[in-house]
């Protein structure tokens, strides 16, 4: 199916397509593998939702063609549209010429034509020698295998994959389309941080070094500048956090990039439309986590969100308050397909089965470890608690990592 986000009716020129006459419709249209959206900065005018639009239509396995004005044109903009897997995209002054959205529709464009505007690593990809990741192909008979203990476990928000793997060629990474998993937490202390760090080195356990990266969302109190004894690797005067220019940096710690506030932050802005536009932006790598702490963030940021992690610990006073359980009902009515829900520090004391439908469950886990990688400055060793840690990377981990494909 062909999709016009376009200010001229072109149903005509392009038959079966459906015309899509004003923004909040192209938010609202969900789209299938093999669809195409014509997507046009006069229909949506404002990036954010461009974003957005272009994330979630990707995401659902939809190929985008992006029509800007020539005001819009630069680098940086065509940079980006690349990293979301958009290649084919084209920007007009006063007069759209329809051949080019001819010959994009029947040609779609590859990396390699655009190169210019494309990362490294995913040209890498495209070409006959793979980036092959041995951590990644050893999952095979582990993903082939089920479990008797997670037999019953429905993962009822995996969403279908695109794109198929070719088993008689050798397998590489490729990177269809960049993950986002928001962490949050509804009550202080259920530990968000600690649950984004394990996930943060459970998915680069799978990957190249430097392929995860962990952001910290402006609104809660920085925690990673202490933990990580930053410091040490880059003066704290020297350090520039992308709410300054939009870029920023990132420091590498462990083979992953941190995003951290900068020292002392003490801003409570949500900053979301800044933030979704800095991780659009910067997310060239497979997965970007974002921990947001005990603070639900605005819906733009979820509304982007491949995954979004809501960490509960087992504290049944917690329980009893009222506004808190209505803002997880919120949570689930609105994100329930992308939305799951972590018990962190459970026991087998704790009874919350009848409230958590398909929860994960994440035991308490040994505090001389934790406690030794804090004080060290570096992530907590994932690899010795492989059972405790197993339906996280079961239910959070292995659905979200790079597709296997043949060269």
């Amino acid at each position: 199916m062909l999709y016009l986000a376009f200010p001229a009716d072109l149903r005509e020129r392009y038959a079966e397509s459906t015309w899509l006459v004003y923004d909040k419709q192209v938010l609202e249209t969900t789209f299938a593998p093999g669809d195409i959206l014509l997507l046009s900065t006069w229909v949506v005018p404002h990036r954010a939702e461009q974003l957005q639009v272009i994330h979630r239509a990707r995401q659902e396995g939809a190929r985008v063609i992006f029509v800007g004005s020539k005001e819009d044109e630069t680098d940086e903009w065509k940079r980006q549209l690349c990293s979301l897997g958009v290649y084919d995209f084209a920007f007009f002054g006063d007069e759209v010429v329809l051949g080019v959205l001819d010959n994009f529709i029947e040609h779609p464009r590859t990396p390699l034509d655009v190169r210019t505007y494309v990362d490294d690593s995913v040209l890498r990809t495209t070409h006959e020698e793979p980036v092959v990741v041995e951590e990644v192909k050893e999952e095979k008979v582990v993903l082939q295998t089920t479990e008797p203990e997670t037999a019953s476990v429905r993962p009822r928000w995996r969403r279908p994959r695109w794109g198929k793997p070719s088993p008689s060629t050798p397998e590489r990474l490729q990177i269809v389309q960049p993950r986002l998993v928001v962490v949050v937490g509804l009550w202080p202390r259920a530990g968000v941080t600690a649950i984004t760090y394990l996930l943060t080195k459970l998915f680069a356990q799978h990957l190249p070094t430097r392929s995860v990266a962990c952001v910290e969302h402006p609104r809660p109190w920085p925690r990673m500048w202490d933990y990580f004894q930053l410091d040490e690797r880059m003066s704290a005067e020297g350090y520039r956090h992308w709410t300054v220019d939009g870029v920023g940096q990132e420091i590498e710690v462990d083979g992953v990039d941190l995003v951290p506030l900068s020292p002392g932050w003490t801003g409570s802005t949500d900053g979301s439309q800044p933030m979704v536009q800095y991780i659009f932006r910067q997310m060239r790598k497979p997965v970007t986590l974002v921990d947001v702490g005990a603070q639900v963030p605005s819906d733009m940021l979820l509304g982007v969100a491949d995954r979004i992690v809501c960490v509960l610990d087992c504290d049944p006073t917690f329980l009893s308050i009222a506004e808190l359980g209505n803002q997880y009902r919120m949570l689930t009515a609105q994100y329930g397909e992308s939305m799951v829900t972590v018990l962190n520090k459970w026991t087998r004391y704790a009874h919350y089965d009848d409230l958590f439908e398909d929860a994960v469950r994440v035991p308490y886990l040994d505090p001389n470890t934790m406690q030794q990688a804090l004080w060290a400055g570096r992530f907590p060793d994932v690899s010795a608690w492989a059972s405790e840690l197993h339906e996280l990377t079961e239910r959070v981990v292995k659905p979200l990592l790079p597709t296997r494909v043949g060269g």
